[in-house]
């Protein structure tokens, strides 16, 4: 069996360059409202949540929970298939689920220091993701110090470099000074890993759990306040949220896609059954055009022209794949079946909104990424009998998503502005071109340093 999937790496490098991208880009440069967060628009950026819509920007955290989901059927069937047992593989869930929890409390309370014109900040900055580095890094099993003397050497280095940061910066830390992204994954990680556990051989369960989830979503949000009493103290939240739950609908999305790309490569059946075919490569381009279709008819407001292309798309590519059962097709058509529901339920929710997120948002993004994920399989099968592979800048920046997540504002950004390039940055105000380039820069550079470390087979844990 392959323990890799080649499309699903690349689906998360491409949300990972989406989501540096986004950020890295000159917020006042002038560039257009669909470049940003729809409920975040310019020119003040301020959160308004009675704008209806999304951008591309949106879809950037729900495709990589849908990328983990997708993950976990090889991450955890492989472990069980090695023989090892439910507790041990139950408790590297929950030793995951802190890791991840530790990782984003150091990030948002680094992240308190913003200044990167000085070099002393710029420094506690770049020391703190060294510190990160030793930490989570995997060290290879014949290294001659042991991995976790040096994973244990990361932890108290960044515990002196945040007492430094507290004492010498003057910045009082806090439990819910916190990356907000990541404490979400590591909850959904959590639950949605047991929930595979639990369901992987009898996945009807799953599907119940879904829509049960799926359903208390919807609950809350037609009546606000209704499940009010399941929320955590204060004092636990931070960890502990059922507003992180609710993206459980997404991950679970991706864990039936990952059953069938699991299946199909326990059985070394193809992944997509004639990918030089007319009808899988109209089919495939489908897929791929349903994404721009999707962002301009919700972004615009066009709702019921939106659900009549996307209609008329997944009616084509079921005729065209009528007798196809691989896997690419099977995904397809789950992708087809939720973003149709996403978009249905945009009228029931008062328009599609990711902030705060709706059924519509987790559905059509759901299904967005499940036809993303098609064309990409289509893609490898496709390159695969060329005796080619996907992109590997693409699956390279996928297999090492932490260090992608951290390195542009730990490593690049303040170095770059203590040496003197941050009156670049300030020139990019009222100018989409430099906007732009700079956005391209950072970018960039943070894919050549993760591929650089890819390639060394330097990994961190995530």
């Amino acid at each position: 069996m392959n323990k890799r999937i080649a499309s699903i790496d690349a689906l998360r490098g491409i949300t990972i360059i989406m989501m540096i991208f986004c950020a890295a880009f000159g917020w006042n440069s002038g560039l257009p409202a669909w470049m940003f967060h729809c409920q975040c628009p310019p020119p003040t950026y301020a959160f308004d949540p009675t704008v209806k819509g999304i951008t591309w920007v949106d879809l950037v955290f729900p495709w990589f929970l849908f990328a983990m989901g997708a993950a976990i059927p090889f991450s955890l069937g492989g472990k069980l298939r090695k023989g090892i047992g439910m507790g041990r593989v139950s408790l590297d869930l929950l030793k995951r689920w802190l890791t991840l929890a530790a990782f984003g409390l150091v990030l948002g309370n680094a992240g308190l220091i913003t200044d990167y014109s000085a070099w002393g900040p710029s420094l506690l900055r770049l020391g703190i993701w060294c510190g990160l580095f030793l930490a989570l890094w995997r060290v290879p099993s014949g290294s001659k110090i042991p991995g976790w003397a040096v994973n244990i050497a990361g932890v108290i280095a960044i515990i002196a470099l945040l007492v430094v940061e507290k004492f010498a910066f003057g910045v009082s830390l806090s439990l819910h000074s916190n990356d907000i992204i990541i404490m979400v994954l590591s909850l959904v990680a959590l639950v949605g890993g047991f929930a595979w556990l639990i369901t992987r051989e009898k996945p009807v369960w799953r599907l119940a759990l879904l829509v049960v989830v799926a359903a208390l979503k919807e609950v809350s949000w037609q009546t606000p306040g209704t499940l009010g009493m399941m929320n955590f103290p204060h004092w636990i939240d931070w960890l502990l949220n059922w507003r992180y739950l609710q993206y459980l609908v997404v991950v679970l999305l991706g864990t039936f896609a990952g059953d069938i790309l699991a299946k199909a490569a326990a059985s070394g059946a193809a992944l997509c059954a004639n990918p030089t075919g007319a009808g899988s490569a109209c089919t495939a381009l489908l897929c791929l055009l349903s994404v721009p279709a999707a962002l301009v008819g919700f972004f615009t407001r066009n709702i019921w022209v939106l659900l009549a292309v996307i209609a008329s798309f997944a009616a084509v590519s079921l005729v065209l794949t009528r007798r196809d059962r691989s896997a690419w097709a099977l995904i397809m058509r789950i992708g087809y079946a939720c973003l149709l529901l996403g978009t249905i339920f945009d009228p029931i929710d008062g328009g599609i909104t990711k902030d705060n997120c709706n059924l519509s948002y987790m559905l059509s993004a759901g299904g967005l990424a499940c036809l993303m994920s098609s064309f990409l399989l289509w893609c490898e099968s496709r390159a695969a009998l060329r005796g080619r592979t996907l992109s590997k800048t693409l699956t390279m920046t996928g297999q090492n998503p932490m260090v992608a997540y951290t390195v542009t504002w730990f490593v690049i950004l303040p170095l770059l502005s203590a040496c003197g390039f941050g009156h670049f940055m300030a020139a990019t105000a009222g100018s989409p071109v430099l906007g732009l380039l700079q956005g391209v820069i950072l970018t960039g550079l943070m894919v050549v340093v993760t591929c650089l470390l890819s390639r060394a087979r330097i990994f961190w844990r995530s």
